[in-house]
């Protein structure tokens, strides 16, 4: 509670040394939408009673890994150049140094400190979960899960069609700056090339990353919802054709 509390002071500019959040898109609702879908997957791993076994700590500092995820795009006091899109390709990086610094506050061990960090790793968009020095399979499964939730939360959002605008002034912001370059955030031509290549993101990436570096964690959805349903993979084919759609009339 106090973390989900203060995580919302920071976005909100009531966190002492940063600034608001100015990012169009990677606000707080974000954080708040990829934090359920985190709380939804580890609810149906739960309720599957696969391995691993995961402990009330193990849920919480995976929660918490959900809220901090994104904390790396606030800009500190006295950072007045552009907006925290500037850190779209540092801002996980950024997440897990903030996350060191604020959990210092609470009964949080180093070693859950790094735990968190390597969640938080697991949402980079390039991100190769193999590389990472997970200890065991438990700690990979919460990496895992927070990666899937990221990226559950985001496209399965209700208004994430009407948000790629959003999401595209981001991207354009975070290209005029060098690091940008091969990340691939670069190539958008504007908005209508954003919404024509989600699909595409989608098939041929998304859920590629779901089965083969998030290790198929979405798969437990199927415990959390009423008979055997996965509303997230539901409600994003329900977003793609509305995408499709917008595309049609706007041609």
């Amino acid at each position: 509670d106090r973390v989900f509390e203060q995580v919302g002071d920071l976005f909100e500019g009531r966190y002492p040394g940063y600034q608001s959040s100015d990012t169009a898109y990677h606000d707080f609702t974000h954080t708040c939408e990829a934090t359920m879908a985190v709380a939804c997957i580890l609810d149906g791993h739960l309720r599957s009673g696969k391995p691993p076994t995961l402990s009330r700590r193990d849920f919480e500092l995976t929660v918490v890994a959900g809220l901090l995820h994104d904390s790396g795009f606030i800009k500190e006091i006295g950072d007045v150049e552009g907006t925290g899109a500037k850190y779209t390709i540092t801002h996980v990086q950024r997440s897990g140094e903030f996350s060191a610094r604020f959990l210092d506050q609470f009964d949080v061990t180093p070693d859950e400190i790094r735990l968190v960090q390597l969640a938080i790793e697991c949402t980079g968009v390039q991100v190769d979960v193999d590389s990472l020095p997970f200890r065991n399979k438990r700690e990979r499964f919460i990496g895992s899960v927070v990666g899937t939730g990221d990226m559950l939360g985001q496209m399965a959002a209700p208004d994430y069609p009407d948000k790629l605008d959003r999401l595209y002034r981001e991207f354009a912001e975070a290209s005029t700056y060098p690091d940008a370059k091969g990340s691939g955030i670069d190539t958008y031509t504007g908005v209508s090339d954003l919404m024509r290549k989600t699909r595409g993101f989608y098939e041929g990436y998304v859920l590629s990353m779901l089965e083969t570096q998030w290790g198929g964690v979405h798969q437990v959805l199927e415990f959390h919802f009423e008979e055997g349903k996965n509303e997230y993979f539901q409600s994003i084919a329900a977003n793609l054709e509305r995408i499709d759609q917008m595309i049609q009339s706007n041609e």
